[in-house]
């Protein structure tokens, strides 16, 4: 399951991806306007805009590979404790420790990416199936650790 589970999640990671490079793209064909050949200054001020964009997304497109490249990683690692690369699964919730993911749902389940530096991996750290847990406000039975 944890195979399956992480292909939606590299599906919707890779698709975001996809988004930020084609916005890079765009953002740098239209900084890419000849300054010299041009007296307009609209011209010129939607270049520095187009720049200043693109500069910008430099970190996300950055982050999505990074994020991309860890979730492979996980991918074919199996742990029955919770630590970095475990699928926890609790009654609403799949949690993969070790990434920060965008909001996602997957089989009725919400899915959140928990960092290791994150408060509430300190609760999680070495939990196993059958343990409760105790996240924000709300109590959680692990049902598996994969």
């Amino acid at each position: 399951m944890k195979k399956e589970i992480l292909d939606v999640i590299l599906k919707t990671l890779e698709k975001d991806a996809t988004g930020v490079e084609q916005e890079i793209s765009t953002q740098d064909t239209n900084a890419g306007i000849d300054t010299e050949a041009t007296t307009d200054l609209d011209a010129i001020s939607q270049r520095d805009q187009a720049t200043d964009i693109y500069n910008l997304l430099q970190q996300p497109k950055e982050t999505a590979a990074n994020t991309v490249a860890i979730v492979k990683k996980y991918r074919d690692l199996l742990r029955n404790d919770v630590g970095p690369g475990a699928l926890v699964e609790t009654t609403e919730h799949f949690f993969l420790v070790g990434v920060v993911l965008p909001p996602l749902e997957i089989n009725g389940k919400k899915v959140a990416g928990i960092t290791t530096d994150a408060p509430a991996y300190a609760n999680l750290e070495g939990k196993k199936k059958g343990d409760e847990v105790h996240l924000g406000e709300a109590d959680y039975l692990i049902l598996s650790v994969q």
